[in-house]
């Protein structure tokens, strides 16, 4: 338990504002005499990215393709404190050591150290001043036993390395330097860097939050993103162990790891998702670095790590279960990253075939999916997890032919042959999974965290909501934005929240739309701010500034709370934009609502708070792209708004031919009800209000395939899914 409450307040007090894993946070130390004098720079050679990355990512043209996604290119170095760089003295009592490292063209940098071991009160940081990205402060507590440490990506074509050590502790043997990662993909959403080549995960793919995934919304919290040794990305689930004792065993594909210690280099990416069923970059800053591999086989193409660290409370970490029957489920779901986007999942309504995956693998060692009804998989999906009906894990992804034109033949490795097909243990799962040898056939998932750590996710965006820089127009004239910098005297703009119990907010993600900062300032604040209060905004219970420079455009951005918050039931959060210079532009992108919806938006104009709802814009409300983080929740909330079936909704008859009735408990009207197809477009249908509680619909003129009927009821959103098969 001394464990978790340490881990909790290493994720409340620690900066994880930055592109990284877990660290001290704070800043390098200025040294004023550098400016004129430079840092030394070393620069990488030269290389072809094109054919760089046309042997990487090459078509997917033969059906036993594997799909991990390699975005950038390796050199091996050895640089260290005595043969680089260069040492200088800060004058109060620290030595600092300084490193730049270029490589001409690199949309992002991240480096593997050895011999990695800080000594007490020593402080490391990587980070590009121009594009304001900063990882660390790391320290002593990032040492590990085997002295590897992998940094994420930092992006641009330049990185520093600064070194912080106590005169007394100097040392030049604490680390080397012994690889820099070149990417030429842009595997972060910084400027025009996301993407380059190839193209970012096709349309065909589904968000994890969109309504397919509402069933899933605790299992998705197992699957991760793997940046394996600083080139490839593949993914990963958290699995549980019968002795349920939350090990953090990382089951992914044996072909994402060309070497049995990249395990040690690698980056495990938690939560990189959109917040809502919308392809918005999500926030990679839920990363831990390092795994030890503790049973790997190629045959069967599976690999099993055990990670550095548990993964703390506010990662909202869920360990999968399993399942090594062989019996086949009639339906099965992976969630994964492919091309190393943001989270998605894809659906086969059918059952699994037992397969070849070709001569090289163990006979019949695989589950070959024919074809994907929603979603696909791609290149960054390897080792991505196979889910039954039952959400147990029943393989992982080793590769095949599907793409979105042509979504067929894709190819898990079976868990159930996993399983001790081999009796060495390093090349087993059951020795890991089943250390009670208690023979048993299934294990069910668990989220281990309890009371104080129990955390989830809260927004008050929906499927139907679309995310835009919304323009703020007075007497016909553009006067900046509702969701940030303006003419108009809104200084202030926060987003309610109801979470009842004694939750503790560990931080919110801002969706940014917009930044254009004055080139003559890196000074520019926004100040996040919560408040408790009934009707409107009342009593300022914590603020925190946080600059600008730090945030980036049109992705998702966590800010973590350098202090535990604990709001009232109805509470309020967003931000100030007070000490911004009158040429910068900072907004956060918000969706538009029709009428008769909830309004969840505030704002302060002139010193007076004012809701949404006074405004007569032909909408009735506003709502942010926020998404709060918080813990000591109820274990019965998940992380999506949607509701079970409080109405007693029925949908009949599913499949349908065209048509099908909606039949609930109350009144219902056509008004409040949407339908859309997979990938969260609106389309367009006949409705035909039958009786006070049953409406017609008709589907006919739409493609055949899967919709999502959404209803908009007194007590939240409903949601269903209905098959339009008409033959």
């Amino acid at each position: 338990m001394r464990a978790f409450l340490l881990m909790f307040f290493l994720c409340l007090f620690f900066s994880v504002t930055g592109w990284g894993q877990i660290s001290e946070g704070g800043s390098p130390q200025e040294i004023l005499h550098l400016k004129s004098a430079g840092v030394p720079v070393i620069d990488m050679p030269s290389f072809n990215i094109y054919l760089e990355a046309k042997s990487a990512n090459r078509e997917q043209s033969e059906e036993n393709i594997l799909k991990p996604f390699k975005f950038a290119h390796a050199f091996q170095v050895s640089l260290n404190t005595k043969n680089s760089g260069e040492w200088y003295v800060a004058g109060n009592g620290f030595y600092i050591w300084k490193l730049t490292i270029r490589s001409k063209g690199a949309k992002s940098i991240n480096l593997i150290f050895d011999h990695f071991k800080l000594p007490e009160n020593a402080r490391l940081f990587v980070f590009n001043k121009k594009e304001n990205y900063v990882l660390g402060a790391f320290t002593a507590f990032n040492n590990k036993a085997s002295e590897k440490f992998a940094v994420s990506p930092v992006a641009g074509d330049e990185i520093t390395v600064q070194y912080e050590i106590s005169s007394k502790n100097i040392s030049n043997n604490d680390f080397e330097i012994i690889r820099v990662n070149h990417d030429f993909v842009g595997i972060l959403k910084s400027g025009d860097r996301r993407p380059l080549y190839p193209k970012i995960a096709d349309a065909c793919n589904i968000d994890v939050n969109c309504a397919l995934g509402a069933d899933w919304s605790e299992v998705k919290n197992s699957v991760c993103r793997l940046i394996v040794d600083g080139k490839e990305i593949c993914t990963g689930t958290l699995i549980n162990n019968t002795a349920e004792d939350q090990k953090p065993y990382i089951l992914s594909a044996a072909h994402c790891y060309d070497k049995w210690e990249y395990a040690e280099t690698s980056v495990y990416v938690f939560n990189y998702e959109s917040p809502y069923c919308a392809p918005l970059d999500g926030d990679p800053s839920n990363s831990i670095s390092g795994a030890l591999m503790k049973a790997q086989f190629d045959s069967m193409d599976f690999a099993l790590a055990e990670l550095s660290l548990i993964p703390p409370p506010t990662f909202r970490p869920y360990y999968a279960g399993w399942e090594r029957s062989v019996t086949l489920p009639d339906t099965t779901v992976s969630i994964h990253h492919p091309q190393g986007d943001i989270k998605k999942i894809a659906m086969d309504d059918d059952p699994p075939e037992i397969a070849d995956f070709n001569s090289s693998y163990t006979k019949n060692g695989f589950l070959k999916i024919l074809k994907w009804d929603e979603g696909v998989t791609e290149a960054g999906s390897s080792g991505g997890p196979l889910f039954n009906t039952d959400k147990n894990i029943i393989g992982s992804l080793t590769g095949g032919l599907a793409i979105c034109s042509n979504p067929i033949n894709d190819y898990f490795e079976r868990f159930s042959k996993s399983w001790d097909y081999r009796s060495d243990s390093a090349k087993q799962l059951k020795y890991w999974l089943d250390p009670l040898n208690s023979n048993k056939q299934t294990l069910a998932g668990k989220q281990f965290y309890e009371g104080k750590d129990i955390c989830a996710a809260f927004t008050n965006l929906n499927d139907n909501d679309i995310h835009e820089n919304v323009a703020l127009i007075k007497s016909g004239v553009f006067s900046g934005y509702w969701g940030g910098t303006n003419s108009a005297g809104i200084t202030e703009f926060v987003e309610k929240f109801s979470i009842y119990g004694n939750e503790q907010l560990s931080g919110i993600s801002l969706g940014v739309g917009k930044i254009n900062k004055d080139p003559d300032s890196t000074q520019s604040q926004i100040t996040i701010k919560v408040y408790d209060g009934n009707e409107y905004p009342e009593t300022l219970i914590y603020s925190e500034n946080v600059f600008i420079k730090d945030l980036v455009q049109d992705a998702m951005n966590f800010i973590g709370f350098s202090e535990i918050v604990e709001p009232s039931d109805t509470f309020y959060v967003g931000f100030e934009l007070s000490n911004t210079l009158p040429l910068d532009t900072f907004v956060v992108y918000q969706s538009m609502r029709p009428a008769n919806t909830e309004n969840f938006f505030y704002f302060k104009q002139n010193g007076i708070w004012q809701s949404y709802k006074d405004e007569s814009l032909g909408y009735n409300s506003i709502v942010n792209v926020f998404e709060l983080v918080a813990c000591n929740v109820d274990d019965t909330l998940n992380d999506t708004p949607i509701i079970d079936n409080p109405d007693g909704i029925l949908v009949f008859p599913n499949p349908t031919q065209s048509v099908f009735t909606i039949v609930a408990n109350s009144d219902i009207s056509e008004e409040n009800i949407s339908v859309f197809n997979v990938i969260g477009q609106t389309v367009e249908v006949q409705m035909s209000k039958i009786q006070e509680r049953k409406i017609e619909i008709n589907l006919s003129g739409n493609v055949p395939g899967v919709y999502f009927i959404r209803l908009n009821t007194s007590q939240g959103y409903i949601s269903r899914k209905v098959s339009f098969v008409p033959w």
